[in-house]
């Protein structure tokens, strides 16, 4: 990338903290004029993000920086699929939603309204990669395993990604960190946020507004116990139940239209094929084989094998070599061919 920047403009998405901060430094010493904007993310009543301590940033390093208010694209991209998901028995993946509608949606589009130029480059502080190949730009995982993040990335309209650089994809988070202290930079400490970021802390189930308590039930519908509302659940979840059993209960799925919670063995959570809507082909041309791919069903477990039983407009099937352990309708599930994310789709 650095060979390819003399001098030209490079807008950054910026939150104020350490990877977007060190993903400036870096985009500078290529060559790059970085230009940054933040998203002010709405709250219930006050904004959960203004947009300030990027604004700071900014100055610090001389860097031109604009907020985005984004209020009711956020609310109805975002907040409220988020809400919907829950109410409707799902397990929703915010970070996706916004990746793909605001922050590789609106954004984008924001920063080439900026730059008066619908080519502009976009860059973010995400562990992932964009890799060159014959088709067109591929985006593939971050060479920090454990930071990477192109499962939340799976979304993203594949036509966006030749705009996109990702300067982190080759570093680790402590590597990122060490160039921030080398920088005097204050936010090398700056804790990880691990929550929803609208949320601000506050209990997602206090928004949902779901039907209340209801009956838990075994696969045969003998009734166990009583759940508090099925927004507080997912597949797979143990911790919660409330029920004395001779052997541990896991959540199995949630029956919305009786409101009941059904639980079961551990065993019983397994799937070894996975449907999902909304196909999303970032890399078309390497399915073409439906074998030799891996692919995950949550954010944090390992890529395993399995191949594709069909592929549509509306949905995509796989299977799994090794039963997967209660994909969750909501989430994603994410199709890898080596290093490169190939497609994705909603679980359902």
């Amino acid at each position: 990338m650095g060979d390819m920047a003399g001098g030209r403009t490079i807008v950054l998405l910026m939150s104020g903290g350490v990877d977007s901060t060190v993903a400036a430094l870096l985009l500078r010493r290529e060559g790059w004029t970085v230009w940054g904007l933040t998203l002010r993310i709405p709250g219930r009543g006050q904004p959960v993000e203004t947009g300030e301590s990027a604004a700071r940033i900014a100055e610090a390093l001389g860097i031109p920086h604009r907020i985005v208010e984004a209020g009711d694209s956020f609310r109805r991209e975002v907040v409220d699929p988020f809400l919907r998901a829950y109410r409707e028995g799902r397990t929703p993946n915010p970070c996706a939603d916004c990746n793909r509608s605001i922050k590789f949606g609106l954004l984008m589009d924001a920063a080439s309204r900026w730059a008066e130029d619908d080519s502009v480059p976009v860059a973010t502080g995400h562990y992932a990669r964009i890799l060159a190949s014959a088709s067109g730009p591929l985006l593939a995982r971050a060479a920090d395993r454990e930071r990477d993040q192109s499962y939340f990335l799976c979304d993203i309209d594949r036509a966006r990604l030749k705009r996109v650089r990702f300067p982190l994809g080759e570093l680790t988070k402590p590597q990122v960190r060490e160039i921030a202290r080398g920088a005097g930079l204050p936010v090398a400490e700056r804790p990880d946020s691990m929550e929803v970021c609208f949320l601000a802390g506050a209990d997602y189930r206090e928004w949902v507004g779901d039907a209340g308590p209801g009956p838990i039930r075994d696969e045969e519908g003998r009734l166990l116990g009583r759940h508090s509302g099925l927004s507080r659940y997912t597949p797979g979840q143990r911790q919660g139940l409330g029920i004395a059993a001779p052997h541990p209960l896991y959540v199995l799925r949630l029956d919305v239209p009786h409101n009941a919670l059904v639980v079961g063995p551990r065993e019983a959570a397994f799937r070894t094929v996975v449907h999902a809507a909304r196909p999303n082909l970032l890399a078309p041309e390497l399915l073409e084989e439906r074998d030799g791919l891996a692919g995950k069903t949550r954010s944090r477990s390992p890529l395993a094998p399995c191949r594709i039983l069909s592929l549509g407009g509306a949905e995509l099937s796989v299977s799994f070599e090794q039963p997967q352990f209660a994909p969750a309708p909501g989430q994603r599930l994410a199709l890898y061919r080596g290093e490169v994310l190939a497609a994705s789709g909603v679980i359902v």
